[in-house]
């Protein structure tokens, strides 16, 4: 296994620390890919990462997934409102794996804001349920299900005018 990250920082970071990173790396890339764009999403990971890594251990976490998705979310809304520009096509071969007949609803979704884009992407590509993709997401289940059908409504008001 390669030495974390953290080590090159100057932090203080046990093996199973290293494990618990591993584990959600890549789910946690992914997630933030589809809220940032592949260019910054390793970034926000790290940052968030980082974040936990210098104040607590990951194993200290009672369920570091949720906490460490809520913690992309939350940094995700802040690099978006920084930054930004357009991403859509690398967004797209990045986050969704499966080839898609109609690359106009990737880009639709892509327009969505980070809340409703972020549950959208755990819903329906990442195959959480909605209480699932609430303890993810750090909200009520009702509050993922009022994101989807904001979302839905957003998505059938674009795909209806590119129609």
């Amino acid at each position: 296994m390669q030495p974390f990250w953290g080590l090159e920082r100057g932090l203080s970071v046990s093996v199973s620390d290293s494990s618990v990173y591993e584990g959600l790396k890549d789910d946690l890339v992914r997630y933030a890919t589809a809220l940032v764009g592949p260019d910054v999403a390793a970034d926000v990971v790290s940052t968030v990462v980082l974040r936990v890594i210098s104040n607590r251990r990951l194993t200290d976490l009672k369920e570091p997934r949720p906490y460490l998705f809520r913690g992309v979310l939350n940094e995700s809304r802040s690099v978006a409102s920084r930054q930004r520009r357009e991403f859509v096509a690398s967004t797209r071969e990045a986050v969704y794996d499966e080839p898609n007949e109609r690359p106009e609803i990737i880009e639709a979704v892509l327009g969505l804001p980070v809340r409703q884009r972020a549950a959208t992407y755990l819903v329906y590509w990442a195959g959480y349920t909605t209480a699932q993709t609430a303890d993810l997401m750090g909200v009520g289940e009702g509050t993922v299900k009022r994101y989807l059908t904001l979302a839905r409504t957003s998505l059938k008001g674009v795909l209806h005018a590119r129609a």
